[in-house]
């Protein structure tokens, strides 16, 4: 099979560079490792339960994610949520500044399925090696989970990396004509990795008063984040019949397990930690799951919208290590890229953002 241009990533930078490709004509193929659309957009089921365990809210801060917000809500993906968080400080909980926090009440990962509708995209698929063919790129697959009748292989004109620098390091560092000075920006980016714990309570498991729903530890050497994950739900979108709760690791906490083979002590040393801080009742779930994310938050980053490397086909690295802004520097890089990629190729119109997101798919 060949393509114009394939992505490799279908988080949200991926997404948002294939978007307007597709729609101005480009034959676009989405590569993704795992079984679902979205990356860090990421939701799981507990014991039938949904809950968020990637990005756990959006905001409108920046251009761009302002406008994905009122589009998401048009559409009826995304609801408020709460008005201000909390934060944890050492005399108390004290009230963020207001900023209108917003959700997916069936999961943050349906804000991928909403962007997603249209594009071709082969599940399960790693990259395993990129290399220059006669007339584009040959990319060499693997299978991640057995049984899927995707094929290992696929040729494209062009192709694009969203996903994390480390990740795509090695897949270019062997290219023809590649130099040290030309893969510095790459080797350079560093991310903060997160442990994520999912813990799951009885109905009565939870103080009816809790009065927060979201509760950020800015100094506190275990925990960065804590939040009331079951309240995102709606009436007519429940998350579950059990109370669900999710907390998320200090970037020194994940650092020194990211590695842990028994992660049975790490579990026990975030619900004591939690514990401390808002009540004991924190101590005892009744079911747990723990996710690492060992490329959570860009740390060092490169300063440009997107990477051009000097290749002998379009080849272009974007993500949300493009800048300091999250979600924003995600879509900003991945518009960037694709504009990169039209200016390699065909050059054809390509549509605004605006427009696609305001007339899904």
């Amino acid at each position: 099979m060949k393509v114009d241009v394939a992505v490799v990533g279908a988080g949200l930078a991926g997404l948002t560079a294939a978007l307007p490709l597709q729609v101005a004509g480009y034959s676009v193929l989405l590569l993704e490792k795992s079984r679902g659309l979205g990356g860090r957009l990421a939701s799981y089921r507990l014991n039938g339960s949904r809950c968020d365990r990637g990005v756990r809210y959006l905001t409108e801060e920046g251009r761009l994610l302002s406008g994905l917000v009122r589009s998401l809500r048009q559409r009826g993906v995304l609801e408020p949520w709460i008005e201000q968080s909390h934060v944890y400080r050492a005399e108390g909980l004290v009230l963020d500044s207001p900023r209108t926090h917003y959700v997916a009440p069936e999961g943050m990962s349906q804000i991928a399925k909403e962007l997603g509708q249209g594009l071709t995209v082969w599940y399960s698929r790693r990259v395993q090696e990129i290399t220059p063919q006669a007339d584009g790129w040959r990319l060499g697959l693997e299978a991640v989970v057995e049984g899927s009748k995707d094929p290992l292989e696929v040729m494209a004109e062009a192709v694009i990396l969203a996903i994390p620098a480390p990740q795509a390091l090695p897949l270019v560092q062997t290219l023809p004509g590649m130099t040290p000075e030309m893969l510095t920006p790459l080797a350079a980016v560093t991310y903060d990795p997160c442990l994520t714990l999912l813990a799951q309570y009885p109905q009565d498991g939870v103080p009816a008063d809790l009065p927060w729903r979201s509760l950020e530890f800015p100094d506190d050497p275990d925990l960065s984040w804590l939040g009331f994950d079951s309240s995102k739900g709606t009436p007519s979108k429940p998350r579950g019949d059990r109370l669900l709760l999710v907390i998320n690791s200090s970037p020194e906490f994940a650092r020194s397990h990211l590695e842990d083979r028994e992660f049975t002590p790490v579990i026990e040393q975030l619900l004591n930690q939690a514990a401390t801080r808002v009540g004991d009742w924190l101590k005892t779930p009744e079911t747990t799951h723990l996710h690492r994310w060992r490329y959570a938050i860009p740390r060092q980053v490169w300063s440009q919208d997107s990477l051009v490397l000097q290749t002998p086909f379009p080849l272009v690295c974007c993500g949300d290590w493009c800048g300091s802004r999250q979600v924003e520097t995600a879509l900003r890089s991945g518009l960037a890229a694709a504009s990169s990629i039209n200016a390699q190729h065909q050059q054809r119109p390509l549509p605004p953002i605006s427009q696609l997101w305001d007339s899904p798919s």
